[in-house]
Order: structure tokens, then sequence, then C-alpha cells
């Protein structure tokens, strides 16, 4: 899980300085302090605006394939994509014979040979 591109042995580590650099009381005040900060990060209409554009970033390119109609075409190249990848997958496959017959093989040649040097 990653928030903000911090994973979780990061934030656990900046939870250890925080305590070692602020104490548990200045902890206290501090996280309170960056809540109202990033309270009013939220709800001003910069950050509205910002998450707006992100969206009609992402949304653009599947915006011009549908005003160039060329929408089905897009969707029938990645299932032959997909399709070849599979097969390319498929054929790659290494030819391993199982550990289990091998086994068997070995334990079933075993007594005979036994049988032959009594």
């Amino acid at each position: 899980m990653q928030l903000l591109g911090i994973g979780p042995l990061e934030l656990l580590f900046i939870a250890v300085i925080a305590v070692i650099v602020l104490g548990p009381k200045g902890m206290v005040s501090g996280a309170r302090e960056a809540g109202k900060v990033i309270r009013k990060i939220i709800h001003s209409p910069i950050w509205h605006e910002i998450v707006d554009t992100s969206q009609e970033i992402r949304e653009f390119p599947r915006k011009i394939a549908r005003e160039a109609g060329i929408e089905k075409d897009l969707e029938n190249l990645r299932r032959s994509a997909r399709g070849t990848l599979g097969e390319i997958n498929r054929s790659h496959q290494p030819k391993i014979s199982p550990v289990k017959k091998l086994e068997e093989n070995e334990t079933s040649t075993e007594p005979s040979q036994q049988d032959g040097k009594k």
C-alpha cells in the first residue's frame, strides 16, 4: 500500500523520527496542525481545479479516440495484442516433467537393482 508515494516502512520511519524530535506532546500538536493545513488545501478552490484538470488529462486520450471514431479499432487491436501475448506465453512454457514421476521411476528401479546385487 502506498500513500502519496510513501510505503508503510517509510511511514513508520517518519513516525519514529517525529516522536524523537517532537516528543509525545509535540507530536499531538504537530499532527493537529498538519491536519488543519491538509484540510485547508483540500477544501481550497485551487485543489479542486487541480483535481479536475488531472481528470481531464486522464480522459483526454479516450476523448480523442471517441471523436476520431477509432474506439472499435483500438479495442480490436487490444484483443489482438492480448491473444498474441497469450500465444507467446503458451509457446514458451518450459516443458519440465514433474518431480513425482522421476521419483516413482527411481524407486521402481531401485529394488530390482538390489535384487540383482544379492
